[in-house]
């Protein structure tokens, strides 16, 4: 083979032996063309031999080295601190001896390879990276693999992460592990919060043990819960991961990097990477785009390729990004002390990947100054931007801020801006067996997705065949997920048509809240407490298994356990999301529920300015709450309540066997009509304010068969509608209002080309079923009947002047 010279770059030649400090930018290669097979690594040239490099020396410190096309050397020694290392050609790593590789940039258009698949990397090898003159596209303090480059890095195949089996009390020196471990003396693990707080995980180095036994070099400070609970029949698994952080393969920011400027790994289109059994350390550039611990960059399709077994820990920013790129592999990874978002998926076009079997923990909340996106404020352990992605069997255990996101764009953004997908309405590829606790915000929220400019908006995923807004719904299923201790919901899921299939959900300020249509958690576990008794972050806030909220939405095959109230606070298995102003669905139900040591329901008083509070109810569809198929239970709201009602103190909330429908007062003209005072029957009222920031409409929730009298404190609309929702064939409610002057028209279902006649008297209004309505020429008074005809689910009736 030809002699192998250390090189550098100058205004795009490569010439002999640049000084270390000529700062000239390097201009990428080209992809080289395949390389022929690799002989055995023993007949290979070593970086050690000085007929490698002949006629030139061995590379020195500081100088820049080329690997050519077609050549191959073994590094075999640890060379001094390189500038930037190109390999064109193929660099392998020996196996025969512990090596040391030094650089600023190390930039990959042909073969670097650690190991292989089927002879793993078993010595140990680092790469340290420092800060340099940089190269185009991937700037610098990097390990790039450019188009046409291959990375295989295979380090000995440890136990990633595993759980506990006994608890580990605080001042505790050895834990029991779940399975038998390899780990060894020195090696550095971390131990998982079990509480509410997620800085409550611990880093400690093994001293010892062996099997399943391992020893600590210091006592925990914490109690971390280590035993599978039994709770109505059920598992509840509540036991602490703990993760191995030490691996023989490290890739690793240069000591400087502790101040936010760390080293990074990026591969680009055209190339290939497969990284596993790697520890990834003081990685990442605070504050700088695309600057990843390990990132798949605009790569397109990337089939066969992965990134598995690693530990990535106190990164600058991220842990796994995979940006602009399909069928990915990210599985049985560990991501620790992660600066802002840790598994990340970035623009929304991303799909076909698989995250499967990875355990995250600590997500911090960046600076301000070195914030990349507004939503690292509330940073994801896992953050996901198109549903189209296999989630499995993870864990995010302890986050700032939540577990797992479903942050979906309307459209791709960033430098994905332009691609077809559409993520609020693509199909749910699969979300399974995934567990989340520990964490500050929700451990499965599915909302909040991203602007083009990177802040959030309130976000409805609507899944439909084709993923276009005329397509048939399809349900998003999210299978057994497992979520406990967070401080504010397990779940929160907005949109149309999902269903929470199989959970677990425990030891939660609230089990889970649905905003949204159509939407049902069904054949789950919701428990209040379990035997983890640890502080809570608000010891007299209301805790509750499921919310009402919005709708449709219910709740059916549950069963809740272990919702008892104490002096301190409340506690129910149902309720209502808490100080609600928006309207809700009077089709909202709960059926075939189990309570086992568990009060029912709490409602609060409701709000004077909450419409929502005052509207609140669900029905009880099969009598597993009250006793009674078919019954509702209501808000302590007057205009809810009947004689017929029965108060159940203990739900300060009432038992009443009626159904009820939606009532919506609005202006066509878009006229303030709140606050207004609508009563039933001239006996129970209630003041209504209106949708929040919408004083135009308001809704309540009315009995069919009743008359309501409306009466507004400002001047009475001009273009009045009412809508009855909710309802059934034959339905019907009288309602009357004032209104100045006689009406031009009054259309009934949006019939515009077939007024209705006015009736000559209250009573033939009152017998027409709708098809008259009546004004009182004494009082201004107009009646309307809003009754829902044959094959209607819904009718209205509109006043214009």
């Amino acid at each position: 083979m030809r002699a192998l010279l250390p090189l550098c770059l100058a205004g795009g030649l490569l010439v002999m032996a640049c000084a270390p400090d000529d700062h000239v930018e390097p201009v990428l290669p080209e992809a080289p063309p395949p390389a022929p097979p690799t002989p055995p690594v023993q007949e290979l040239p070593l970086w050690s031999d000085a007929t490698t490099w002949a006629p030139a020396p061995i590379p020195v410190a500081g100088q820049d080295v080329v690997i050519p096309a077609g050549d191959t050397v073994v590094l075999n020694v640890s060379p001094p601190a390189l500038a930037q290392l190109r390999v064109e050609g193929t660099l392998l790593v020996s196996d025969t001896a512990d090596v040391e590789l030094h650089a600023q940039e190390i930039l990959v258009s042909g073969h670097f390879g650690v190991g292989t698949e089927s002879a793993l990397h078993q010595r140990h090898f680092t790469i340290t990276l420092s800060s340099g003159r940089g190269a185009p596209i991937v700037g610098t303090k990097v390990l790039a693999v450019l188009p046409g480059g291959t990375l295989d890095v295979h380090g000995a195949r440890r136990l990633a992460w595993t759980r506990l089996t006994n608890t580990a009390e605080a001042g505790a020196t050895s834990l029991q592990l779940e399975r038998a471990h390899d780990w060894r003396v020195g090696d550095r693990i971390v131990i998982a919060s079990t509480d509410f707080d997620p800085n409550h995980a611990e880093e400690r180095v093994v001293t010892g043990g062996s099997g399943t036994q391992l020893l600590l070099d210091a006592p925990l400070v914490y109690r971390h819960w280590g035993v599978t609970q039994q709770v109505a029949g059920k598992s509840v698994d509540e036991r602490a991961e703990v993760g191995l952080l030490t691996r023989n393969v490290v890739i690793r920011g240069d000591d400087a990097s502790v101040g936010g400027f760390g080293g990074h790994v990026i591969s680009l289109a055209g190339a290939t990477m497969r990284v596993e059994g790697v520890e990834l350390y003081r990685m990442g550039q605070a504050g700088n785009v695309g600057r990843y611990p390990l990132h798949w960059h605009m790569a397109g399709s990337v089939t066969g390729q992965y990134v598995r077994q690693n530990a990535i820990w106190r990164t600058n920013l991220r842990c796994i990004t995979i940006h602009g790129t399909d069928n990915a592999v990210a599985e049985d990874n560990v991501c620790y002390d992660h600066s802002g978002h840790g598994y990340f998926l970035e623009d929304g076009a991303e799909s076909g990947n698989t995250l499967a079997g990875n355990l995250g923990l600590v997500s911090r909340v960046p600076a301000v100054a070195v914030r990349v996106l507004p939503s690292d404020v509330t940073p994801a352990t896992f953050w996901i931007t198109n549903p189209d992605n296999a989630v499995h069997h993870n864990h995010a255990a302890g986050s700032s801020g939540f577990g797992f996101w479903y942050a979906l764009p309307a459209a791709p953004t960033g430098l994905s801006t332009g691609e077809p997908d559409a993520p609020r309405l693509t199909p749910l590829g699969s979300f399974r067996g995934n567990v989340a606790h520990s964490n500050v915000r929700n451990g499965l929220e599915v909302d909040g997705g991203p602007r083009p400019d990177g802040t959030t908006e309130t976000t409805s995923y609507n899944p439909r065949v084709g993923a276009v807004s005329g397509g048939a719904m399809v349900p998003a299923v999210f299978e057994d997920f497992v979520g406990w201790k967070h401080r504010g919901r397990a779940v929160w899921l907005r949109g149309t048509g999902h269903r929470l299939r199989r959970a677990v959900l425990a030891d939660n300020m609230i089990g889970a809240t649905f905003a949204s249509n159509e939407t049902i958690v069904e054949d789950a576990l919701i428990v209040g407490e379990t035997a983890n008794i640890t502080a809570v972050p608000n010891a007299s806030f209301p805790i509750r298994g499921y919310e009402f909220y919005d709708g449709t939405v219910g709740a059916t095959r549950v069963t809740f356990a272990n919702f008892v109230p104490n002096g301190q606070r409340a506690a129910s298995a149902l309720g209502y999301n808490r100080n609600n102003g928006f309207a809700i669905s009077t089709d909202n139900f709960g059926s075939s529920l189990t309570l086992v040591n568990a009060n029912a329901v709490w409602l609060e008083n409701p709000k004077a300015d909450k419409d929502g509070d005052k509207a609140a109810l669900f029905r009880d569809v099969d009598g597993g709450v009250t006793g009674v198929p078919g019954h509702t239970v209501v808000a302590n709201s007057p205009l809810l309540v009947t004689p017929s009602c029965t108060w159940r103190a203990a739900w300060n909330s009432w038992s009443c066997p009626h159904r009820y429908v939606q009532l919506q007062v609005r202006s066509d003209a878009n006229e303030v009509i709140a606050p207004f005072g609508l009563a039933r029957d001239g006996e129970a009222a209630v003041t209504l304010v209106g949708v929040p920031n919408a004083p135009t409409r308001a809704f309540m929730s009315v009995l069919p068969g009743s008359r309501y009298l409306v009466n507004w404190h400002g001047a009475a609309p001009k273009r009045p509608r009412l809508l009855l929702s909710r309802v059934t064939e034959g339905d019907r409610v009288r309602v009357d209002f004032p209104y100045d002057g006689m009406p031009g028209k009054v259309l009934r279902d949006y019939q515009n080309n077939s007024p209705l006649p006015a009736a000559a008297s209250l009573a033939e209004a009152e017998a027409a079923n709708g098809d008259r309505w009546y004004r009182d020429p004494g009082t201004g008074v107009v009646t309307v009947i809003l009754h829902v005809r044959p094959g209607r689910t819904s009718t209205t009736v509109e006043l214009q002047p």
